[in-house]
């Protein structure tokens, strides 16, 4: 994305002056504010890529009149494409949409940084729904009082009462922090939004139109731990795993990669991190997962 080089100029130089703009690192995992979001160490991306005359600036932060990665995706959403988005194309937001969806992901960020590891988050009432996985890392959520094994819990038509799963969608609160393992000091790495639709109707969710939602038509689940033991099983194979199939077939899901250090530049709603690999998570940014954030790894729940 382009802005006069003039106004660039400007930009960089008044906040190196303010210091909003250093050389060293900020320890702050998440983004606060428009200088958080710019990368200290990237202050040589700039410059006049194409020979016009204006500066093209390299989707790694916001800068005002340019457009931040988050802006631009260009990805598929990862390996659950549905069929509601045959023949689209996730691309770049216009400046207002963009202005929107960057406070959207500011609150969410702001909310979950009282539950930076998985021991704040369980000690605050948080259940570990899926175990670590492949791409993903876990997903915990609040459910209250809230039990699979209750009798009025019907596993072909699901509701879950008294939990934020139902048809409303927050983007301010996700309805599942993933951390990078089970570990009581796993560490926050993404989150996930789950809402109750129509199968055909993607939710509304967030502003512009790079959010491609997915659905996960059952899932083998451990009534009793509610604890998912694998997806679209056969009622015989989720049965050996001492599970029962749980119909979500109206629930859709959306995941964002805004946690530092685990953004995925390519596409932030995709469904996948790299870095979160079968053998567990790779917090070494010089391992080449890092250099693939994209996110366009696809890994099933097994």
């Amino acid at each position: 994305m382009k802005s006069v080089s003039v106004t660039l100029s400007m930009i960089f130089f008044s906040s190196i002056l303010s210091g909003c703009i250093t050389e060293e690192v900020s320890d702050n995992r998440y983004i606060e504010d428009e200088s958080e979001l710019l990368d200290p160490e990237e202050l040589g991306i700039c410059g006049d890529l194409d020979g016009d005359g204006e500066m093209d600036c390299p989707l790694s932060g916001y800068i005002p009149n340019t457009m931040p990665w988050w802006c631009n995706s260009t990805g598929i959403g990862g390996h659950h494409v549905d069929s509601a988005y045959e023949g689209k194309e996730k691309g770049e937001l216009n400046s207002e949409e963009c202005e929107n969806l960057t406070n959207e992901f500011q609150a969410a960020l702001e909310w979950s940084s009282q539950w930076s590891t998985l021991a704040d988050a369980e000690e605050a009432g948080y259940h570990m729904l899926v175990g670590y996985t492949e791409g993903m890392g876990t997903h915990h959520t609040k459910l209250g009082d809230f039990r699979m094994d209750d009798e009025d819990f019907n596993k072909e038509f699901p509701e879950f009462p008294g939990t934020s799963i139902d048809e409303n969608f927050d983007y301010s609160q996700p309805e599942f922090l993933m951390f990078s393992g089970e570990e009581s000091d796993s560490v926050l790495v993404g989150f996930a939004w789950l809402v109750k639709a129509p199968s055909d109707t993607p939710p509304e969710g967030f502003t512009g139109q790079n959010d491609w939602w997915h659905r996960h038509d059952s899932l083998c689940f451990q009534i009793e731990n509610m604890l998912v033991q694998g997806e679209d099983l056969s009622d015989n194979e989720c049965s050996q795993r001492d599970g029962e199939n749980v119909i979500l077939e109206e629930y859709w899901m959306a995941h964002a990669w805004i946690v530092r250090p685990w953004l995925t530049n390519g596409d932030v709603f995709t469904n996948h991190h790299p870095c979160l690999t079968e053998n567990g998570a790779i917090f070494d940014e010089k391992n080449e997962c890092w250099g693939d954030t994209s996110g366009h790894v696809g890994h099933d729940i097994e």
